[in-house]
């Protein structure tokens, strides 16, 4: 049988970090912890056995899509959250049960989860209107709501901070010069594009900027694409497009699919027009151009998940958290200075 020596000579790491692997203790990156098991198990090494008694319990994970367009076309962005709410129920020792339902399914779904023994639920819930949000109310479970502010509801919630995100992007563009700035908008609206919009509208009116070009669009790369394509083939579209100089999308997949259609228009970009997005998904930065966005910390919201709904565990009387995640502004090549820029 192979020993520990000769597996860390095999993967090139410290017996250490080999034993750490095999027996689930922290200080190894998943990746190599996967490598480290797979040479274990190809050469029948006896993995040690965790033991179901050194769970302290179970947290369920509800992801709810009720159309998908948010959801499942950004894959990339909630995969990474999911993958830190994994990382962060194992290191406390809760086992984390998936579980996934869309409209149709959601009444029956809810009512198992409420069913179900848990010490805690973590609902996606970007997707999410009013009428289903008042389901959550039948678990009795400590929960916590993940992107969806959940502002007048009696639940804790973890959220990007979208007012304050969409603002700072609009003050970024002024920065460079850009007085004339469009809004990208997604034809779907849900919790986040709302707050964006807000932080928008609230962009125009600080920085005294007149209310200008608005189009809505599908928030998929494909329907962004399209319906840009068509708004571009009407009439009056190219004295608006010219109109702006540089265009808010509520997030990156609106702002690729949109600036593809502006580029089969004509328009160079950034040197016409100007594009910032919202959220940094792994796309935005192997675009052409590569896309200016505020990136949003994956990681920080899965990681609060956990730990806000741990300590609402430990404190069920406890006051109501509604955690909000500041934006970080990614400066790609979509943007562009303008000469006219003031500092300020």
């Amino acid at each position: 049988m192979i020993t520990v020596k000769e597996i860390a000579a095999l993967i090139g790491v410290s017996p250490a970090t080999v034993s750490l692997a095999l027996n689930n203790k922290e200080g190894v990156s998943e990746e190599t912890r996967r490598k480290i098991r797979k040479v274990a198990e190809e050469h029948q090494y006896a993995l040690p056995q965790v033991r179901k008694n050194t769970l302290r319990g179970s947290i369920q994970f509800v992801k709810y899509a009720a159309h998908g367009m948010v959801v499942e076309e950004n894959q990339g962005f909630i995969a990474s959250i999911i993958d830190q709410i994994e990382i962060e129920c194992r290191r406390c020792s809760y086992d984390l049960i998936m579980t996934g339902c869309n409209r149709d399914t959601a009444v029956e779904t809810f009512q198992m989860v409420a069913a179900k023994p848990s010490d805690g639920v973590i609902l996606l819930g970007s997707e999410m209107s009013e009428d289903l949000i008042r389901m959550i109310y039948q678990i009795h479970a400590p929960i916590i709501v993940i992107d969806n502010p959940m502002s007048y509801e009696r639940v804790d919630s973890v959220v990007m901070a979208n007012e304050s995100i969409a603002y700072d992007a609009m003050q970024y563009l002024y920065q460079i010069g850009h007085r004339n700035i469009g809004y990208l908008h997604s034809s779907v609206r849900v919790a986040n594009f709302e707050k964006r919009q807000i932080g928008y509208e609230v962009a125009l009116e600080k920085l005294q900027l007149d209310q200008t070009l608005r189009i809505p669009l599908t928030p998929t790369l494909q329907g962004a694409y399209s319906d840009m394509k068509a708004y571009l083939q009407k009439d009056h579209a190219q004295k608006a497009i010219q109109s702006v100089s540089a265009f808010f999308a509520d997030n990156d997949t609106i702002a690729i699919g949109a600036m593809k259609a502006l580029q089969e228009f004509g328009c160079r970009i950034p040197d016409d027009i100007s594009v910032i997005g919202v959220d940094d998904i792994p796309f935005s930065a192997i675009n052409t151009p590569s896309l200016t966005t505020m990136r949003i910390s994956r990681s920080s919201i899965g990681k609060l998940a956990v730990d806000t709904l741990l300590k609402r565990i430990a404190h069920p009387d406890s006051p109501n958290l509604h955690i909000q995640i500041s934006g970080q502004l990614i400066e790609r090549h979509s943007t562009k200075k303008l000469n006219s820029s003031p500092n300020s």
